[in-house]
C-alpha cells in the first residue's frame, strides 16, 4: 500500500459541547432502558400452571422435594417482584417452573413403575395358574 494512502491515525474530530451532551444523554438513557425489565408477569403465571398441574399430577401422595422446592422458589418469586427486583422474580419463576416439571416427570415416572409391577405380578399370578392347571 502507498504510504500516502494509509494514515494509521485519523485526524481527530473535535465535538461540540452540545455533540458531546447529545451523546452522554443517548448513552445514559439507553443503559436505562436495559436496566429496567418489565415484570415477568407472563413468567410467573406459566410457573403457576406448571405448580398446579405437577401438584394435580402427585395426586394423593405426599408432596415431593422437588414440589416443595419450586413452591418456594414461586413463592420467593413473588416476593422479589413486589420488592420490584424483575431479574430475581423472573429467574425465580423460571427455576419454579422447572423445577415442577421435573417434579411431575419423577411423579409420573414413579406412576410408571407401579403400574408395570402390577401387570408383572398379574402375568406371574397367570402363569401360575395356567400351570397350575395342567394335568
Amino acid at each position: 500500500m502507498h504510504p500516502s494512502r494509509f494514515n494509521p491515525r485519523p485526524a481527530a474530530r473535535s465535538r461540540t459541547p452540545a455533540a458531546t451532551t447529545s451523546l452522554i444523554l443517548t448513552a445514559t438513557l439507553a443503559l436505562a432502558a436495559c436496566a429496567s425489565l418489565p415484570p415477568p408477569t407472563a413468567q410467573l403465571a406459566v410457573s403457576t400452571a406448571a405448580l398446579a398441574h405437577a401438584s394435580a399430577a402427585a395426586g394423593q401422595t405426599p408432596p415431593s422435594a422437588d414440589l416443595a422446592l419450586a413452591r418456594d422458589k414461586l413463592q420467593r418469586a413473588n416476593q422479589a417482584l413486589a420488592d420490584k427486583d424483575n431479574l430475581a422474580a423472573g429467574r425465580l419463576a423460571q427455576q419454579a417452573q422447572v423445577d415442577a416439571l421435573v417434579a411431575e416427570s419423577r411423579g409420573e415416572t414413579q406412576k410408571a413403575r407401579a403400574a408395570a409391577q402390577e401387570v408383572q405380578a398379574a402375568g406371574q399370578a397367570l402363569a401360575d395358574e395356567l400351570a397350575r392347571k395342567k394335568p
